[in-house]
Formats: C-alpha cells, structure tokens, sequence
C-alpha cells in the first residue's frame, strides 16, 4: 500500500492528548484498512504529523473523523526513499511515537540547506552539462561537510544543486558556515585556468507537511531555493526563525556573509517569485507591472531587492530567466532559439548574449548526454 504523512494543526496540544488520540486511530484502522506507523509532535507549533500506510486518501479521512471527530489539514503521498532521506530512521516508542536518542519526543520539524554551484567557464569548445551546473570538485566538498555535521543529502531531489537535511538548526548552519569558509579560502583548489565558479546558500526552517503541500517539505525547499537565489554571491541567507530557536545560532548568524531573513522580508520575497513564475515567459513581462503587481512603486522594488540581493529587479529576474534555460537545455526538448522566448526574452541573440556573459559560454556549446 502506499505511503502517506499527514499534518493537524492543533495549538495547545500535548503529547499526551496526542497518544490518546493515536490510540483511538488504531483501534479503528483496521476498519478502513489503514495502518499508522508512527506520528511527531510538536508541541511549540500546535502541529501532529502521522505516517500512515493506506489504500487512499479517503480511508485516512476516515480514520480520523471515526476515531477522534477531526479532519487532517492535509494528506501528502510520500516515496519512501524520499522519506527516509528527510526524516532520517526514526525511534518509536511504545505508543508509536517518534523520539531522538535519548527518548526526547522528535517534534518533526528540520532543516534545509540548499546549495547553489555555478560554474563559470573560459572555454570556449563544447563543454559538460552537469560540470557547468553543478562542478563536481566543490559539490564533492560541499557532501562531505554535510556528512560530516550528521546532514543527509537529499539526491532525488536534484540534479543542479545540493539539498541537504538536518535534524537541529545548529548543524544545518554551522554545515553551511563550514562550506562557505572552505570554498572563500580555498577557491584556487577548486578552479583551474579553464574553471571559476558562483555559489550561494539558502536555509530553511521546514515542518513534513503543511495545509498547501503536494509533496513533502515543499513549501520548506521552494522557500529555502528563494533564499539561495535572493543571497549574493558567497554568502548565506537564512530566515530570522533561526536566531529565535538557538542561542549558538544567534551568535553565529551575526556576520557580515550572512543575510538574516525577517519576517516581513519573508513575505515580500514569497510574493516576489510568486509573481515573476506566473510571468516570467512573457516577454511584455516588465519591472513596472511586477512594481504594480506587488503594489509597490519602482523606487521601492529597487531598494527592497537591492538591500537583500545587492541587485536591480532587471538584472534579478534576467538571472532568474538564465538559471531556468539551464533546466530547459537539460531537458533537450526545444532549440536554443525557442527558450530564449519560452523564457521571455524577445530576441534570441540577445539571450544568447546575456546567457555567455553568466556562465562563459554560448548556451549552443553545452553537451548534454542523452
């Protein structure tokens, strides 16, 4: 059967209250041929995530509404690969519920780190794909810190960046402040004559499961690849969640290579790739109607974007257009010309242009092996 995990929102719970509740599923879960596996509680947030094997959606409804009178706030199918990759192996006690090593309660949540690698080259013959997108030297480093800190790389997920796991917000970012430091004073290891590269990283704060998740941790990656994209080169963008948590991290996140992320920064950067995903293959996609779309004036975008990202909205979501034609030309299923206006932009020499400009090629060099 497949599996499933599945969220409550329920303030003020307690472990207790929730093992009462788990009980009453089981008694009845034969009923609807579901078997539940274990569950996590977080008793800060007010959330109960489940884990469930279940012919169907429905019968877990059902489960819940008979056992104990409540619906879930949403259902998500899960790979189990991709389940374990997040979530790790996890202890249960006897009532089924998850706990860490010493038999504190896991209360479910992690911690994301997203890591952006770009290579730049000088070549000028035809290049690797993969060695362009994602160069091995720095992505092999970047895992072994990641290892290194208990993190767990996340490989389905990807092929053009590294997603990292983490149980605790003290690894996740003492991991990416150990990646940033390796890779700012030891770049000359990692380039040649032929080689540079980019790289940024985006932390996040993820709960399993949340009331709009088609997948797990979705909301917790898409958010955690905002930030890697709204963080200028070399340093790490994180939001303010981290400092409220962690004593540790609070002392580290105070550093010149760091952008902290406050709340209502969270909200315009959510609106700000909203907007520029639902537009970006218009090519009469303008910074005065993205200003208008986000009720803001030009003035005000520029100076919102430019104080986080140290960049113009024009030059931020060309970036962004040039970054998405590397996952077109992956998939092989249109020309060069037609994602230059799959992406927006009007004339394909120009894009051709910019694209060399970014990454020291022409995107007409780049092999891709079937």
């Amino acid at each position: 059967m497949p599996l499933y995990m599945d969220c409550h929102d329920t303030p003020g719970i307690k472990i207790e209250e929730a093992e009462k509740a788990h009980l009453k599923d089981l008694a009845v879960q034969e009923k609807f041929h579901v078997k539940y596996l274990a569950y996590w509680v977080n008793e800060d947030s007010g959330k109960v995530f489940c884990l469930m094997k279940a012919p169907n959606k429905e019968a877990i409804h059902k489960t819940h509404l008979l056992a104990n009178g409540i619906k879930t706030c949403n259902i998500v199918e899960v790979e189990g690969g991709l389940y374990s990759a997040f979530m790790g192996k996890d202890l249960r006690n006897r009532e089924d519920l998850v706990v860490d090593e010493n038999g504190t309660p896991d209360g479910g949540y992690r911690f994301i780190l997203n890591l952006d690698i770009i290579a730049v080259t000088r070549l000028s013959d035809f290049i690797d794909f993969d060695e362009l997108k994602l160069p091995r030297k720095p992505r092999e480093a970047a895992e072994r810190f990641i290892l290194k800190n208990n993190g767990n790389v996340v490989n389905q997920l990807s092929y053009d960046r590294v997603i990292a796991v983490f149980k605790t917000p003290e690894s996740c970012l003492l991991c990416a402040k150990e990646i940033q430091e390796e890779f700012l004073s030891h770049k000359v290891e990692y380039t040649s004559n032929e080689w540079n590269f980019r790289f940024t990283m985006g932390l996040c704060i993820g709960e399993p499961v949340t009331t709009t998740d088609d997948r797990i941790f979705q909301q917790a990656l898409n958010q955690s690849m905002w930030y890697c994209k709204i963080a200028e080169n070399g340093k790490i963008a994180l939001p303010i969640e981290f400092q409220e948590i962690s004593v540790l991290c609070r002392t580290e996140m105070d550093m010149p290579d760091i952008t902290v992320i406050d709340k209502s920064d969270q909200d315009f950067i959510r609106q700000l790739f909203d907007h520029i995903n639902v537009n970006i293959s218009k090519d009469n996609f303008t910074i005065a109607k993205l200003s208008r779309e986000m009720g803001l004036s030009r003035a005000q975008l520029y100076r919102k974007l430019n104080s986080m990202s140290n960049s113009s909205p024009v030059q931020f979501v060309r970036d962004l257009r040039l970054k998405y034609a590397l996952n077109l030309i992956k998939e092989k299923k249109l020309t060069i010309s037609e994602i230059a206006y799959e992406l927006g932009f009007s004339n394909p020499s120009y894009f051709a242009k910019c694209f060399k400009k970014k990454y020291g090629i022409s995107p007409s060099k780049i092999k891709v092996e079937v």
